[in-house]
């Protein structure tokens, strides 16, 4: 009797444990706060009319989700605005990005990478580039560090410039081999985040970003950040092309580590508005971060790195709370 009386107690305190379980994980999804003020994205592009990307559709993710790309560059831009305006994303870095300058003024900061050194210079003096981005020697074979690309951090550096570098994951999942003819130069072991080292060294006071967050790297990455304290990174494609499961993985890795202030959303939308979407709602779903913690990511750390004024960034905010 008193071994049968040791098995109920026992049995009793297995299922209230098990109980109170459910009713914490549950609590913690009830409480999940879905962040609605504003944001940055770091991590966009637009195209002319014309352009191969345009109609592009691009293969099936990781998610085993697939996009359709916008059919023309008119398409793409209000495609593109109309999320602006229904994520009030109040600043985006878009590469080509004078080509909607004329339709949201106030949110458009230029990026252009793939230009002579020289036009770069004249484009900052003339008002016309706020962002060296993106920078992606990768597919073509070459590292950060090669000389061909030393110029264009020591123009960042001296112009005080944020510079946008893509590292691994680019392209789509199989990309060599789905999109041979576009990406048939990119190479795993040549999109490594310590590549940038000796760039860091030279250049101690250069503004930087590192596209894609630099995936699967998580130990190496936070061996630069860790070294560097100029280093940010954008989520950019890893919020929409991985399972949720694996991102979060990623992200939980450096928030521990603590550097949850030097992460920024980005999307690396190309031809696919819909990967804007998916890549605000990975972060919003993220039950393991706080709403300020979502702030951090969405809005806070990229208005630091980017150096908005105190009323800028009141301004931003102050359209939310009303």
């Amino acid at each position: 009797m008193k071994h049968f009386s040791t098995l109920l107690i026992l049995s009793l305190f297995i299922t209230l444990g098990c109980k109170q379980n459910v009713t914490t994980e549950s609590t913690e999804k009830a409480t999940n706060e879905i962040y609605k003020g504003p944001i940055i994205d770091m991590h966009l592009h637009a195209y002319p009319e014309g352009d191969s990307f345009l109609g592009l559709t691009h293969p099936p993710t990781l998610r085993n989700e697939t996009f359709e790309g916008a059919a023309s560059a008119e398409d793409l831009k209000k495609e593109v605005l109309a999320r602006f305006e229904k994520y009030n994303i109040v600043k985006a870095v878009v590469t080509s990005g004078e080509l909607w300058l004329d339709d949201a003024p106030d949110n458009i900061l230029i990026a252009k990478a793939n230009n002579p050194v020289d036009s770069l210079r004249k484009k900052f003096e003339e008002g016309k580039l706020q962002a060296i981005a993106e920078m992606a020697p990768f597919y073509a074979g070459i590292k950060a560090n090669n000389p061909s690309q030393l110029p264009y951090f020591k123009l960042a550096e001296e112009l005080g410039l944020p510079v946008g570098f893509h590292v691994f994951p680019g392209g789509p999942n199989y990309g060599f081999h789905v999109m041979p003819q576009m990406l048939g130069g990119m190479r795993v072991y040549n999109a490594n985040p310590l590549q940038l080292e000796e760039v860091l060294v030279n250049y101690p006071n250069l503004k930087i970003y590192l596209m894609h967050g630099g995936w699967p790297y998580a130990e190496d990455l936070k061996a630069l950040m860790y070294a560097h304290p100029n280093v940010y990174i954008d989520l950019a494609v890893v919020n929409w092309i991985l399972p949720e499961e694996e991102l979060y993985t990623f992200l939980k890795t450096l928030m521990k580590a603590g550097f949850g202030d030097r992460i920024m959303h980005g999307t690396d939308q190309m031809v696919w508005p819909e990967t804007m979407d998916v890549a605000i709602a990975s972060i919003n779903n993220a039950d393991f971060l706080t709403l300020e913690q979502k702030e951090d990511i969405f809005y806070d750390n990229a208005a630091a790195f980017l150096g908005l004024s105190e009323e800028e960034i009141n301004e931003h905010k102050k359209v939310n709370k009303e």
